[in-house]
């Protein structure tokens, strides 16, 4: 695939995570979660895949499965509170002491997000390349509008406009179709400097994926379902289209 632009991927890995702790390394199928990520990263043939860690634990293992890890993380950026942005502008601070360059696109991959597929992401990449309006792509997928909250008095009520009142089970498609954003974003890295933590800009495509791209790994019972799906033999074949293994034997550590 011939590109025009510099593209990095940037794989987000903090150690202190409080609702599943250290799950960015938590083994499926003896490999550390985050190794599934270095390994997309690399099989879209891009120029770079930088973990962003504060751990140094996390970037040896990082260094093994191929990743760059030149420095670990600041403390700004690794606080409970940090978000994309706050990672985003250490990197731009860091990297070029180390004698790397920021790219022309950046390409978020996170460990707890497995379930993805090559096409689709290079396809995001020639859609920046290609039309220079687009400010980024998101990769997402359908999810349920049909929600309800707890109200101050314990009782359930809908948390949308538009749920009748005389009846209590309405069809998915009497609601607009809604989408889940957080999976995979593919942005310029001069939007940084344009829109500041708005990072993803005013125009932002839709690559539309498959419901198993949207499991996204959040506690223990998040981590049990993916790890029984990637693990089990023979693999269901929507799993096997969606995951890139690593390449390199099980880490020793």
């Amino acid at each position: 695939m011939t590109r025009n632009s510099t593209v990095y991927a940037f794989i987000p890995a903090r150690s202190g995570s409080v609702g599943l702790p250290n799950k960015n390394i938590m083994r499926i199928n003896g490999h550390p979660l985050l190794a599934y990520a270095i390994a997309f990263g690399k099989a879209l043939g891009i120029d770079r895949v930088i973990l962003s860690t504060d751990s140094e634990e996390y970037a040896e293992i990082g260094r093994y499965y191929g990743a760059d890890c030149p420095y670990l993380r600041g403390a700004e950026a690794s606080s409970g509170a940090a978000m994309e942005e706050d990672i985003l502008a250490d990197m731009e601070a860091n990297l070029p002491r180390f004698g790397i360059e920021m790219p022309d696109i950046w390409l978020r991959l996170k460990p707890t997000n497995p379930f993805r597929k090559v096409k689709d992401v290079q396809r995001a990449i020639e859609i920046l390349e290609e039309r220079p309006e687009v400010d980024s792509v998101r990769h997402v997928n359908a999810s349920e509008t049909r929600l309800c909250t707890i109200n101050n008095d314990g009782f359930l009520e809908p948390l949308l406009d538009g749920w009748p009142e005389d009846r209590s089970v309405i069809r998915r498609t009497e609601f607009p179709t809604a989408y889940q954003v957080f999976n995979l974003d593919v942005l310029r890295h001069e939007n940084l400097a344009k829109y500041g933590s708005a990072y993803m800009g005013k125009r932002a495509l839709p690559i539309i994926g498959e419901a198993i791209t949207g499991i996204d790994i959040n506690n223990k019972d998040d981590f049990d379902v993916v790890k029984a799906l990637i693990e089990m033999q023979p693999r269901p074949e929507v799993v096997a289209r969606h995951l890139v293994e690593p390449e390199q034997p099980v880490y020793p550590g």
